[in-house]
């Protein structure tokens, strides 16, 4: 990973190898860049309770298409969860350094491949996935 640098109207959030795929963290980072916090925090809801789908256009060579949509997609729950907690610990820290909590927006969502090991145990070489999220948000 490199370093981010942020201004100073910006606070972020950095989960490190997180347990999600970092696809799906890829497709729900394209999401909800540019939303406001809230109504990014809202569409993730959206996605957890299934009445939103996540559209898929990078990683979408398996994706199925959903019903009332043109593209595909899917409903990325686990990954859901875990970006939704840094959204969530971006505000606070945003707040925390003063920034109005009402302006703030999603500047940028960074993902990167995080460590990839083998589990021990009886599925013995069997390699689980992990990603690094970075959650950027800002002032308008």
């Amino acid at each position: 990973m490199y370093k981010i640098e942020t201004e100073p109207d910006q606070a972020r959030a950095l989960g490190k190898n997180m347990p999600i795929s970092w696809k799906d963290a890829t497709e729900i980072g394209r999401f909800i860049k540019g939303d406001t916090v809230e109504k990014a925090e809202q569409k993730l809801e959206k996605v957890l309770e299934k009445e939103l789908h996540v559209p898929y256009t990078k990683f979408d060579s398996d994706a199925g298409h959903k019903s009332g949509a043109g593209d595909s997609g899917g409903y990325p729950v686990k990954a859901t969860e875990h970006i939704l907690e840094l959204v969530q610990e971006a505000r606070a820290n945003a707040e925390h350094q003063g920034l109005n909590a009402g302006a703030l927006h999603i500047d940028n969502v960074i993902t990167n491949q995080g460590t990839e090991y083998a589990t021990p145990g009886r599925f013995r070489g069997e390699k689980t996935k992990a990603a690094h999220v970075n959650v950027i948000v800002g002032e308008k």
